[in-house]
């Protein structure tokens, strides 16, 4: 079979492309399952032409998989089903990725015939097997007739070590676009991932729930076999958590080390983990830890509580000490919360400065589907436009004026872009850096409160901070 894979491109998105942009790896991993049996292209529209140009110079496909990633990509995920039926009436398109994996909100309204939920890979060959036979599709785990979505379940106990099942992502198919992915200062970067899950319950975060919290893992000698093939020094690795398992990643360091592996890494990691092992984290410094993403989200113990994040804000300055003693740039990234005054947004400010945080970064509390604080705050939101749930704006009514929120929110960005102005660096101070005027149309997207066009103010007097469990 002919099958074409498309990745959606979010034009008004605050965190635009030109910001951030990194290879669809989802897709790849599909691909690597279906290569050896079936005719595969990867469509990234960030990069490539719309479909009717690929349409117009192409063998229409014998079905078409649209990825929804996030929850925010959804309207353009939607579109291009729309486009895809256009240009190819009796193809079948199959949904699939993060959004339609943890929640059904904004599911309707798709140009689709299937949806999958989880790992695609087996849930996909199966369709294909129905398809080539000919026979009718019916809710399985993993996949469902798109009539049936609310009838998609998912596997929820994965095996622990269900990623070594997994096939090698196919990277060949986007050869083309290699030198174009790129993370903040990662230019170019790859994608990478050693493990999936997270055994924490952060009440923000839904990645936990995926793996009902178990820990998914790939051996060493798979993960070292998959860096050999990749070509980029600098790779992004998405774990939820990395550091999980101090043996496994001392072995897999070693393991790196003996290849003789020159790699620059970045990646994720929470306070608690990193104080519990410093030597874990010492012996990746000196194999090529370059930079971690800390989730510090606050520096007061109260709203780290009900956050359920399970650290203390002494852990998170320990951490950072840590990290900057063995030269392991920090990004930190802090929540902001809607119900904050000017006293909150000038404590986070001073916050920043006291810990020298070498990449801060910011993000407004987002009750995101799929998490336990959605599911208990859903009733509170003032709107329910699937593109807002980007952490950039406020689902919540906020305690300042709106307009008044979102000038402090682009004043955290704006000190943050400009700390390290007349040092000789060549490391950005905010990770969403640029050297044109992405970040600065970013910083008024965000005073704007809205995406291109500012949106009308509607704030009002201080009111009491969303129910949050405590």
């Amino acid at each position: 079979m002919r099958i074409l894979l498309v990745w959606p491109r979010n034009e008004r998105a605050v965190l635009s492309d030109e910001l951030s942009r990194c290879e669809p790896l989802p897709l790849e991993y599909l691909a690597g399952a279906l290569r050896a049996h079936h005719d595969v292209t990867i469509h990234d529209l960030r990069l490539d032409p719309p479909l009717r140009e690929y349409a117009e110079a192409n063998e229409p496909p014998d079905l078409v998989g649209i990825a929804v990633p996030y929850t925010t990509n959804v309207p353009v995920s939607r579109r291009a089903s729309h486009e895809a039926k256009r240009l190819w009436p009796n193809v079948p398109v199959v949904l699939g990725g993060h959004h339609v994996t943890v929640s059904r909100e904004w599911t309707d309204g798709f140009a689709a015939d299937y949806v999958i939920a989880g790992e695609g890979a087996d849930p996909l060959l199966t369709l294909i097997g129905h398809l080539e036979r000919g026979t009718p599709v019916e809710p399985v785990t993993g996949l469902t007739p798109y009539e049936a979505r609310s009838e998609l379940r998912r596997t929820v106990k994965p095996e622990p070590a269900t990623l070594n099942s997994l096939p090698r992502p196919d990277r060949s198919l986007l050869a083309r676009h290699r030198n174009s992915y790129f993370h903040s200062l990662y230019n170019p970067v790859a994608l990478v991932r050693f493990s999936a899950g997270c055994p924490y319950q952060c009440h923000f975060c839904s990645l936990w729930r995926i793996t009902d919290r178990r820990y998914l893992v790939k051996e060493a000698e798979r993960v070292v076999s998959e860096l050999e093939e990749i070509e980029q020094r600098n790779l992004y690795v998405v774990d939820d958590e990395a550091f999980i398992q101090p043996a496994r990643m001392l072995e897999l360091a070693d393991a790196i080390d003996q290849a003789k592996l020159d790699r620059r890494y970045h990646m994720y990691v929470r306070t608690d983990t990193a104080l519990r092992r410093p030597d874990v984290i010492a012996r990746w410094a000196e194999i090529g830890l370059d930079s971690v993403l800390v989730g510090a989200e606050s520096m007061t113990d109260d709203e780290l509580n009900g956050y359920h994040k399970g650290t203390s804000a002494r852990q998170t300055r320990e951490a950072l000490d840590l990290f900057h003693s063995l030269g392991v740039k920090v990004r930190a990234n802090f929540i902001v919360h809607p119900s904050w005054d000017e006293a909150d947004f000038d404590r986070l400010s001073r916050t920043v400065e006291e810990l020298g945080v070498d990449m801060p970064s910011f993000s407004v509390l987002t009750p995101l589907p799929g998490t336990d604080l959605y599911d208990e705050v859903r009733d509170q939101l003032v709107d329910d436009d699937p593109e807002l749930f980007d952490c950039y704006h406020s689902l919540f009514r906020t305690r300042l004026p709106r307009d008044r929120f979102y000038d402090r929110l682009a004043r955290l960005l704006v000190a943050a872009g400009s700390r390290g102005d007349g040092e000789e660096t060549s490391d950005p101070s905010v990770f969403y850096y640029s050297d044109n005027d992405s970040f600065n149309r970013m910083v008024q997207a965000v005073r704007s409160g809205g995406f291109q066009e500012p949106s009308p103010p509607s704030g009002g007097a201080p009111l009491p901070e969303p129910e949050l469990r405590r």
